[in-house]
């Protein structure tokens, strides 16, 4: 029985909208993606009984009053409604010990629901100068490299110590909360991957691996594989939950 993965969305001119890289990398892993819209913040607990894992998309910036910070003058655009919701089924799903799945946005909104901070625009509030995260390739190609932890549930995925990644953002994560581990970093320092501590499953990161799945990269695949994995094994043998 292939697992139901809820995945959020975005919203353009009134429209619900999603990359179909998202959908399409998870049919090829092996699992039925559905579109979680806005305005379900009090239906969560019943919403989520009814998937296997939760998928956190990339997409606008998180508001930084969720992290207790004022605008910077080069932030980007902020939806609130999106992040009240996912922060509701970001926190619900990990009383239920859901595997989750952050990407890009989704990092981001993982770590300032737990109490991280964010760098709201890295070229100018980061300490060190900065490589490119913003490429100008196609999204499916890699841009610059990353060093991974040894010894992390993301080496294990990968099966390598350093692997090339596309990089679509301006943002970064900041102060990471001790729950998490950092498993990844760019050659300028940037948090490229954290996974949770004492946790099934919960890794997030902060490239594209949908874009580089659906072009046959296999350590974005591998990636994918292992949620769905995850999900799956939700499935067969449940997932107790967290006591608050």
């Amino acid at each position: 029985m292939k697992p139901i993965i809820g995945v959020t969305m975005t919203t353009n001119n009134g429209q619900y909208c999603i990359n179909e890289a998202y959908v399409k990398s998870i049919i090829q892993a092996g699992g039925i993606p559905v579109n979680i819209p806005f305005g379900v913040e009090s239906d969560v607990d019943q919403l989520l009984d009814g998937i296997d894992g939760l998928l956190l998309t990339g997409g606008v910036d998180v508001h930084p009053h969720f992290f207790d910070e004022e605008p910077h003058i080069k932030i980007g655009h902020i939806m609130l409604e999106r992040d009240e919701v996912e922060l509701m089924l970001t926190e619900a799903a990990l009383k239920k010990t859901l595997p989750i799945f952050g990407i890009c946005r989704g990092i981001q909104l993982l770590n300032v629901a737990l109490g991280g901070t964010l760098y709201q625009d890295i070229n100018s509030q980061y300490e060190q100068t900065p490589i490119l995260h913003q490429q100008n390739a196609r999204r499916r190609e890699a841009s610059h490299f990353i060093e991974i932890t040894k010894g992390s549930q993301l080496h294990e995925i990968v099966g390598k110590d350093k692997i090339a990644v596309n990089s679509f953002h301006h943002q970064a994560l900041k102060k990471v909360p001790e729950i998490f581990e950092v498993t990844a970093k760019s050659s300028d320092g940037i948090i490229e991957a954290i996974e949770m501590k004492d946790y099934p499953y919960c890794v997030a990161v902060q490239w594209h691996p949908e874009e580089m799945a659906i072009a046959e990269d296999e350590h974005a695949k591998n990636l994918f594989r292992s949620f769905i994995d995850a999900c799956k094994s939700k499935v067969e043998n449940g997932v107790g939950v967290v006591q608050s």
